[in-house]
């Protein structure tokens, strides 16, 4: 079984093995023919393995990176990827949301090989997706795919289909001054990605393949960018109207999107969630 220690959420160890010293490398992952970077992060070595695999999945455009989230998963005892998705920050290709839960689907398969888990240490039963915002969606929808991942944590995630009945000139007005940083076709070809596949990225739509999945939600109750009644009510309303097989969990905070005045917090609320589930 995998182990963490929650003693180093948010201190150092205090001795490091010199033979086995925690550290980051490059990541450089082909999804789909394009190259995914990014880094992956392991722990030091006096942690037992094989060791739980969190991928992080960063929202739009990805310029708000986790930081904080990756190095205290690091510190407990946590293999951690950080990548960033197609047309984004460096990586190849063009950006599409569909895109982003396809990277997302391709890394969770990756890290659960037996090539992955044998270099880095990893539990191919203990991993799991995290995605912030538009990262959320990722997890949820490429999670909802892959019936051996351990749990799905969502941090103030956005489901890109609800605002479209706003109108498109709306909907892309509200992406523009972000987007330009993306690598993409336009936003209009955002947009229709978006509307082509929008049965497939509704979030209430996922309800019969993760209703027994491990799923840890988090809410900003001050949220401008997610419509928390719209994007993660509508599923955590009928996730809670039954009695799951996983650990399930909706958790609110009175602050703004980014979650920032509560992030020691939600790092708090992350690991003991995955050390519960460790735990079933």
């Amino acid at each position: 079984m995998s182990v963490i220690n929650l003693k180093y959420l948010f201190e150092d160890q205090e001795e490091l093995p010199e033979d086995s010293l925690p550290n980051y490398g490059s990541l450089d992952f082909v999804s789909n023919g394009s190259h995914i970077y990014g880094e992956i992060m392991w722990p030091s070595g006096t942690f037992e393995k094989p060791h739980p695999c969190v991928i992080m999945l960063h929202g739009y455009p990805g310029s708000a990176r986790n930081d904080d989230i990756s190095h205290a998963l690091c510190r407990i005892g946590c293999v951690v990827l950080v990548p960033h998705h197609r047309g984004a920050w460096g990586s190849e290709g063009k950006y599409l949301v569909t895109h982003c839960v396809e990277d997302a689907y391709n890394l969770a398969e990756y890290a659960h090989s037996e090539e992955f888990a044998h270099k880095y240490g990893v539990d191919t039963s203990n991993i799991y997706l995290l995605g912030h915002s538009m990262g959320g969606n990722s997890a949820l929808n490429a999670g909802k795919k892959l019936s051996w991942l351990k749990g799905i944590i969502m941090l103030a995630p956005y489901d890109p289909t609800v605002l479209l009945d706003s109108g498109k000139d709306e909907y892309l007005n509200s992406l523009l001054n972000e987007g330009k940083i993306l690598h993409s076709d336009g936003l209009d070809s955002i947009y229709d990605d978006i509307l082509k596949n929008r049965n497939n990225l509704v979030f209430a739509n996922a309800f019969e393949l993760v209703k027994d999945k491990n799923i840890l939600i988090f809410a900003a109750q001050k949220d401008s960018v997610s419509v928390n009644e719209k994007m993660i009510i509508p599923l955590w309303n009928l996730l809670s109207s039954r009695k799951s097989k996983g650990v399930q969990r909706l958790i609110e905070y009175p602050v703004e999107h980014g979650l920032l005045g509560r992030r020691i917090s939600v790092i708090r609320d992350i690991a003991n969630f995955i050390n519960e589930v460790i735990g079933e």
